[in-house]
């Protein structure tokens, strides 16, 4: 996309961020922003986006992921998209594929993914003309008002300091009627999955607390109880991971935004769904097979499974599709 067209999508003059670092080459910034620190911003995204890249690259997941979401909106045919906290390309792709007229704005706050992503688009058919990547934090972007059909961000919100915000960001640049579309984790799931960990580590033998599988264990546990500090407590800006979220919370931010209409969902209702999340655990978080925990321990997992009706596993969402609707009034 021509840098003509891709500033139509925003209220700022937007910079080449090649001009000062050729390695951005094609990458975009609003002026405001260049130069900015980024805050509450890990390294994995940054210095080591490489690595995030190589771990957590999927777009086929993804894919599978906006079928359903997009039914739910009324399967809308949008002209203009962004795309927030777009990283490598998990959401842009698989948006690109489903939306071919479509011209996309893929966004992030990290240069060193959207490089990753600007590589992988020049070298596709087609090359990258109907491509806008632009660095810029998802709270602050200053999107035109009205310019997009569609907002969706894939697993980004739980990173953000003020989730809400970036919300606020969506309204604006949202056309009447437009859809935003999250997926993000919930803490409903997550509670019963914290507590079944717990019950593993304390049933655990000191020498299988030193082994890996429940070294992991112990840090998700962790990990869990830090996201439920203060949200006025300055740690958050060092955590990666800093939610995990309710449906109340999207309400309330529905009432107070004005979003005409919310829709959420629990993503995998599986009878194996916390057997299922150990797995990925014990993958993503620290390339462990499932042989790293003991056969016990997957037994109290799978106990925790069976204690769920199909029902209550989707109110008991662990992740979940977050749509919001922009009225179709101006």
């Amino acid at each position: 996309m021509k840098r003509d067209e891709l500033a139509t999508f925003f209220a700022e003059p937007l910079i080449d961020m090649g001009e000062k670092e050729p390695a951005f080459e094609g990458i975009h910034a609003p002026q405001g922003a260049l130069g900015a620190q980024p805050i509450g911003v890990t390294a994995q995204f940054l210095e080591n986006a490489e690595q995030y890249h190589r771990a957590y690259f999927d777009t086929s997941y993804w894919d599978t992921l906006l079928g359903p979401a997009l039914e739910a909106a009324g399967n809308p045919a949008p002209a203009r998209i962004i795309d927030i906290g777009s990283g490598s390309g998990n959401s842009v792709m698989p948006l690109a594929g489903r939306f071919p007229r479509a011209r996309i704005v893929a966004t992030d706050i990290s240069p060193q993914l959207l490089a990753i992503l600007r590589n992988f688009l020049r070298a596709r058919p087609g090359g990258d003309e109907r491509f806008g990547l632009v660095c810029v934090d998802a709270m602050a972007a200053p999107y035109r008002a009205g310019v997009a059909d569609l907002a969706v961000g894939a697993a980004m919100l739980h990173h953000m300091l003020e989730p809400e915000r970036v919300l606020e960001r969506c309204m604006h640049a949202l056309a009447p009627g437009g859809w935003a579309i999250f997926f993000e984790p919930f803490e409903a799931g997550n509670a019963l999955l914290y507590l079944t960990y717990c019950r593993i580590l304390a049933q655990a033998s000191p020498a299988e607390r030193a082994a890996p599988g429940l070294q992991m264990i112990a840090r998700w546990i962790d990990d869990y109880r830090q996201r439920h500090r203060p949200r006025d407590d300055p740690f958050y800006r060092q955590l990666d991971d800093k939610w995990m979220f309710t449906r109340t919370y999207f309400e309330r931010l529905r009432a107070k935004q004005g979003w005409a209409e919310l829709i959420t969902y629990a993503l995998h209702v599986k009878p194996t769904g916390y057997r299922d999340q150990a797995r990925v655990h014990l993958r993503l978080g620290a390339g462990l097979e499932p042989e790293a925990l003991p056969p016990w321990a997957w037994s109290v997992l799978d106990e925790s499974d069976a204690a769920l009706s199909d029902d209550l596993r989707a109110e008991l969402a662990q992740e979940a599709a977050i749509l919001l609707r922009k009225s179709q009034r101006p």
